[in-house]
């Protein structure tokens, strides 16, 4: 951390500039933000911070920056990998991005802010396991279920909830990330029922599937498409089909066995 913090110093303005528009576009992007908003965000700042001749181009996984000959064209590339959404972070740089605009901060401020902005801890534990487990057991309703395989459901999701922070801890991929946990839903749904408790399995699998579901990755595919963003907009659905299909291979892997095992009832 030391290292971000005096380099800086070590800057002329314009790269100092140059620095903060890319580490707050970087931020963005890897918390959650779409393309359109990371580029727009980095050219209000960096018009706002006096350097005119900002060049930014954006994609789902990088970012690249430079400005112009004036300042002997300096440039920067950042490797922006796939991480945690955090729309906190996201709200924040953009918040930070209008009191640039409007005068309120100036470059020194900005660097401090976004260093604050980027030790934004996550929602802890605890919660993250309840909100999995509560909103498994409504959708299970939602979808057609009746109370008790809510009650399943929500054990699955809390369930759930942990083996992906005990697989996020271990650095599994997000797509075996998927995998593991679509079969461990299955599983421990069908256990379950396999000892008289719920009703409709079917339901109660699919409400706490839906923590899984690559919603964000599908959205911002949507809408970088309809912003004429064809390449970042296809990554990212191509990135909400792989996983959806990780979370069939798992789920339907399960339920595959089960109906080779006497004994299970789905």
């Amino acid at each position: 951390m030391g290292g971000r913090d005096e380099r800086p110093a070590q800057l002329n303005e314009p790269q100092r500039v140059l620095e903060l528009v890319t580490e707050a576009g970087e931020l963005l992007l890897k918390n959650g933000a779409e393309v359109s908003r990371t580029q727009q965000t980095m050219e209000i700042m960096a018009k706002s911070l006096g350097v005119a001749d900002f060049h930014g181009y954006v994609l789902t996984n990088g970012i690249f920056t430079s400005i112009g000959p004036e300042n002997n064209m300096p440039a920067q590339v950042r490797s922006v990998p796939a991480s945690t959404v955090h729309l906190g972070r996201v709200e924040a740089v953009n918040q930070l991005s209008r009191r640039i605009a409007g005068g309120e901060v100036g470059l020194d401020e900005a660097y401090a802010e976004l260093e604050r902005i980027r030790k934004m801890p996550c929602a802890p534990a605890p919660g993250r396991v309840l909100a999995c487990g509560f909103g498994s057991a409504c959708f299970a309703i939602l979808f057609g279920g009746v109370w008790q395989d809510g009650v399943v459901a929500l054990a699955v999701g809390l369930g759930l909830q942990l083996v992906l922070l005990g697989l996020d801890r271990w650095g599994a991929g997000k797509l075996f990330t998927c995998f593991l946990g679509a079969a461990f839903v299955a599983l421990a749904t069908l256990l379950i029922f396999a000892a008289g408790i719920g009703v409709n399995s079917d339901k109660a699998i699919i409400g706490a599937l839906m923590p899984l579901v690559p919603g964000m990755a599908l959205t911002l595919g949507i809408r970088d498409l309809i912003d004429s963003d064809f390449l970042s907009g296809v990554i990212r659905m191509l990135n909400a089909l792989l996983t959806a299909v990780c979370i069939a291979l798992g789920a339907g892997l399960v339920l595959a066995l089960a109906n080779l095992i006497e004994g299970v009832a789905l």
